[in-house]
């Protein structure tokens, strides 16, 4: 087993040093290095913290020395934007027309920072209060494959309105058309409930980008000249459309018209609106209605879909969209993406977009999950019952066999220490 593991170490670090060295190809050997020990330090120590990660280098100066090294290179201006364009760059030949793009927001909670530039009031989902820290726009690409799904990080921007020209919506806006350039208009874009905009929903339809935004049911829908309430057209609506629920025994009873939008601030005969498609889901079990009727605004660039394609379209698109709540999950236990700290804006941009690299990396592993699960088995199965997991959410067990293999990387020729060379997983009994 002992060799198995050493030979699983090898590939993972292969694997690494082949990846930093075609994503900063481009840089100057300085900043080549600097990505080197920035990639190599967040997979192995699983901190973002910079002294954390110059304890693991030890490349023969001083910490003092190597710490002023990296907090001078990760405030480089414009860095974030490369990287985040460098990501886009990896995931553009993956694309399909059937890969999911799902966007969302998260933050970064800071609720002690007083001197950290930028810091300012933002709202805790996981919390559902205000606290002090820094928005997250992410969005995260879905791409099927034969044994489940692969996830990858496609884009991460840390926000602090403030401090930007833009806002966030505008922000994401020009995000979306850089991503839409590039994947030449292929994928489905899925939001949740709180983007369900007029001025989102007319800039998708402007820009032909397919897209499922669940809708909250608090609109007016344009007839005409006029605007008639949401809950009369839904009341008018056909229920024709008859489904497996997601549960036993659930069914889902399902109707879909195509209804306009207006996307003016303010209603008037003339205002301008855009067509969508409206899908209303409800669920029975045991010929009762369980829950609120589901709503769902949707556009796809294919005219000929028949309603039902439409339905199932929509359902199956936003059904997937849990897996980046999972991420964020993941992101802020694994990774504590929240203990970032820097006292510079652009170095916490920095900061965020080598989070993303990194993170790209762990979740590109998932391809090579069969050479971890030899090397690693108990960390990747943990109990029998689990043995198909790995094709569903397994990157909590992916990135801990990747951490396992990086934290004893010997770099600049120096020997790591007895303490370092232990088994980190060993039971240690203590005799008083």
């Amino acid at each position: 087993m002992l060799n198995e593991q050493n030979m699983t170490r090898s590939f993972v670090q292969a694997k690494l040093t082949d990846f930093i060295n075609k994503v900063s190809n481009e840089y100057s050997k300085p900043v080549r290095k600097f990505f080197k020990d920035m990639l190599f330090g967040l997979c192995g120590t699983g901190s973002p913290s910079i002294h954390n990660i110059v304890k693991v280098l030890q490349d023969g100066t001083s910490t003092k020395k190597s710490s002023e090294r990296l907090y001078r290179n990760i405030s480089r201006p414009g860095l974030a934007e490369d990287i985040d364009n460098t990501l886009m760059e990896e995931i553009r030949p993956k694309v399909k027309k059937d890969t999911i793009f799902i966007v969302d927001e998260s933050d970064i909670e800071k609720p002690y920072a007083k001197k950290m530039e930028g810091v300012q009031m933002v709202h805790n989902g996981s919390k559902s209060m205000r606290t002090n820290g820094y928005l997250l726009l992410n969005i995260f690409a879905l791409l099927p494959n034969h044994d489940g799904y692969n996830l990858l990080p496609a884009s991460s921007i840390l926000f602090a309105p403030d401090m930007e020209l833009d806002s966030a919506k505008q922000v994401l806006q020009d995000k979306i058309i850089d991503q839409q350039v590039a994947f030449k208009n292929k994928g489905i874009y899925v939001f949740d409930r709180g983007y369900d905009d007029r001025k989102l929903i007319g800039f998708l339809k402007d820009n032909a980008v397919s897209f499922v935004i669940r809708g909250m049911g608090t609109r007016a829908v344009k007839e005409g000249l006029v605007e008639t309430n949401f809950k009369k057209v839904v009341d008018g609506m056909n229920f024709k459309y008859q489904f497996a629920g997601f549960k036993p025994g659930e069914t889902l009873l399902c109707a879909t018209r195509r209804i306009a939008v207006r996307t003016d601030d303010h209603p008037s005969k003339k205002s301008n609106s855009v067509e969508v498609s409206l899908v209303v889901v409800r669920r029975y079990k045991r010929a009762a209605q369980k829950g609120r009727d589901f709503y769902l605004l949707c556009d796809f660039d294919d005219p000929n879909m028949s309603e039902a394609e439409i339905i199932t379209t929509a359902i199956d698109t936003y059904r997937k969209r849990w897996v980046i709540e999972e991420a964020h999950r993941q992101m802020k236990q694994s990774m504590k993406w929240e203990s970032m700290r820097l006292g510079s804006y652009v170095g916490m941009k920095n900061l965020n977009a080598f989070m993303a690299l990194a993170l790209y990396f762990v979740y590109k592993c998932k391809d090579y999950i069969h050479i971890l699960a030899t090397g690693f088995p108990k960390l990747i199965y943990y109990i029998k019952s689990d043995i198909y997991k790995p094709n569903k959410f397994a990157y909590y067990r992916i990135y801990e066999v990747v951490t396992n293999c990086l934290e004893l990387v010997v770099q600049y020729k120096r020997r790591p220490s007895k303490e370092e060379r232990r088994d980190r997983d060993q039971i240690k009994i203590r005799f008083e």
